[in-house]
């Protein structure tokens, strides 16, 4: 167990520390709005489908509703980090092409501030862009290339109170960053004329606030059943574009004119509302279920709009550990999560709005004689079509997380 507990720190530290600067998706379909948009990236949720809005844990950290942060013991500290990786099969109705993305999923700390309050911090992802198209148009014989890369990040700051037994309300704090950088190329086939390319660099920072409510009901001493919601408005925070344009000619890409413009403006992220309901029977039994709904037709970057529509997500699923105080069966102390998740994405192109479908497991590996735990998911999914000219991208997701559930300020009795 020592070796497979450095084995996995190791892993996550390097995924927490290189995997930023790294590609986080490849997929096409990342050229639009703000990329493609990260959602729930904890193994341990993943596992379960995704469904979060209504899950709470002593021991476990869930950044996604912040009413959750009243639930943690006395004098507790949480930490946990992770990463993903992902390999992707692309294609169309002719081609495909299998990819490969690993990524930073997490960097969270929660501890309680007295009976009644909690907090939270961390870093999460939020949106990645990545891509390579590649276009003829044979209108004026050239060869077009578009390109991306880039993505948004968050750090959080969240409080939450429970104002009475078994109802608590929450907020997070988040601050958005990060670049998104477009590109677009077009090579002309008459070698003596000039080429053309050019890069436009979005650069996003700006504040926006999330709202939680968590309601418990113990039917019996173990059997509680929870509600969820969580919410936010219309945000609006900055934006500055850089378009950079060039000519070039040659192999060499040799530069004959260069024009730089940048201009300010804003974005607008769409309101998002997540519902959600959990039934726990003592600590063997967890069932989840979840529906959500972003409004993205009220998106705009720079007051374009990009086509995209309404989503809707739903998800569900559950865990299972057999025995959770099992002193001869290791086995019987794991906890077994499986779970599904359908969504509309916001994605509309040749009048078929994209669908996601996804089905996971995962384990939660608690470490002997220690306070830390293990959490890996697997997920299989699909996305889009090849109907309609479209593309079809089939997933594999691979999560590992690394929790770690400490104890502070607590005097020492003895010298």
């Amino acid at each position: 167990m020592n070796r497979l507990k450095s084995l996995a720190v190791v892993f996550c530290i390097i995924l927490s520390t290189t995997a930023i600067a790294q590609l986080g998706t490849s997929s096409p379909y990342s050229r639009f709005g703000l990329g493609d948009l990260q959602g729930n990236v904890f193994p341990e949720y993943n596992a379960l489908g995704g469904g979060v809005t209504a899950i709470s844990s002593e021991n476990s950290l869930n950044p996604f509703n912040p009413a959750t942060y009243t639930s943690f013991k006395a004098n507790s500290f949480l930490f946990s980090t992770g990463g993903l990786h992902k390999t992707t099969n692309i294609q169309n109705s002719t081609d495909n092409q299998i990819v490969n993305n690993s990524s930073f999923s997490h960097l969270t700390v929660a501890f309680p501030i007295s009976k009644k309050l909690g907090a939270s911090a961390g870093m999460l992802p939020y949106s990645n862009i990545g891509y390579t198209l590649n276009a003829r148009d044979n209108d004026v014989n050239a060869d077009m290339i578009y390109s991306g890369d880039g993505g948004l990040s968050k750090i959080y700051f969240g409080g939450a109170y429970e104002p009475f037994k078994g109802f608590s309300v929450g907020i997070n704090a988040s601050y958005l960053f990060g670049g998104l950088n477009r590109r677009k190329k077009l090579v002309l086939d008459d070698e003596s004329s000039f080429n053309a390319r050019s890069n436009s660099k979005i650069n996003l920072k700006g504040y926006f606030y999330e709202l939680g409510v968590m309601y418990k009901k113990s039917l019996s001493v173990e059997k509680i059943i929870s509600f969820g919601l969580t919410a936010n408005n219309n945000s609006s925070i900055s934006a500055k574009r850089t378009n950079l344009l060039e000519t070039f000619s040659g192999v060499n890409e040799i530069i004959k004119e260069t024009e730089l413009t940048s201009e300010l403006g804003d974005a607008t992220l769409p309101q998002y509302i997540s519902t959600g309901i959990s039934y726990r029977d003592g600590k063997k039994w967890l069932l989840v279920a979840d529906y959500s709904m972003q409004n993205w037709e009220d998106y705009s970057l720079f007051d374009e709009g990009d086509n995209l529509n309404n989503s809707m997500r739903i998800s569900a699923g559950f865990q299972y550990t057999p025995e959770f105080n099992s002193v001869t069966k290791y086995y019987k102390r794991m906890q077994y999560r499986l779970g599904a998740a359908y969504s509309n994405t916001p994605l509309t192109l040749n009048d078929t709005q994209l669908k996601e479908m996804s089905l996971s497991f995962g384990f939660g590996i608690p470490v002997r004689k220690s306070r830390t735990k293990y959490d890996v998911s697997l997920t299989l999914g699909q996305r889009g079509t090849i109907d309609n000219n479209l593309i079809k991208e089939q997933f594999v997701r691979f999560g590992l997380s690394v929790s770690y559930d400490g104890i502070w300020f607590v005097k020492r009795k003895y010298d």
